[in-house]
């Protein structure tokens, strides 16, 4: 079984995560959109709450496996870090679907159902991580606790495991 744990996947993060070392964090609990409509998120967030169980657009954290990808959200290029879940999680992709942000922008004043139709053929999923970190396309955890490892204190062992990480120390 496929786990973040084996797999490398990246969040670009706001200036306030430092960049010198890893860091423990919580997800938010109540995150607000800040590229997408305030109708979109709480369209998809119910819908994921009513396939899921869990409101994955404001609980969830973003993730990635390409690392350029997550540049695109951080302060800065320093400030993407590979992300570990701490305690028991959940995630939630899908392979039709690289990062719901284009959607949300097409369908940012459209009525719920709508939303809800969209997100119907979208095949979102809980399983198959391996495959979503080979289509590079967005990941939403779920987790209690995770850790952040800035990406520049890792460094790829391409020649031994492509997937596989080393945490470079002072």
């Amino acid at each position: 079984m496929d786990t973040f744990e084996d797999l490398v996947f990246f969040r670009g993060m706001s200036a306030r995560y430092p960049i010198d070392r890893p860091s423990i964090n919580t997800p938010r609990s109540d995150r607000r959109p800040k590229n997408s409509s305030e109708s979109f998120h709480e369209a998809a967030d119910a819908w994921f709450l009513r396939q899921f169980g869990i409101a994955y657009r404001s609980r969830a954290l973003f993730v990635c496996s390409r690392k350029l990808t997550a540049q695109a959200y951080g302060a800065s290029p320093d400030h993407v870090m590979r992300i570990l879940p701490l305690t028991k999680y959940q995630y939630c992709w899908s392979p039709k679907v690289s990062d719901l942000l284009f959607a949300a922008n097409r369908y940012a004043e459209f009525e719920p159902s709508v939303v809800d139709q969209y997100l119907d053929g979208a095949e979102y999923r809980q399983d198959g991580l391996a495959d979503a970190h080979r289509a590079g396309h967005e990941v939403m955890l779920f987790c209690e606790r995770f850790i952040a490892i800035p990406s520049a204190l890792c460094e790829s062992d391409a020649s031994s495991n492509p997937t596989s990480i080393v945490l470079v120390t002072g």
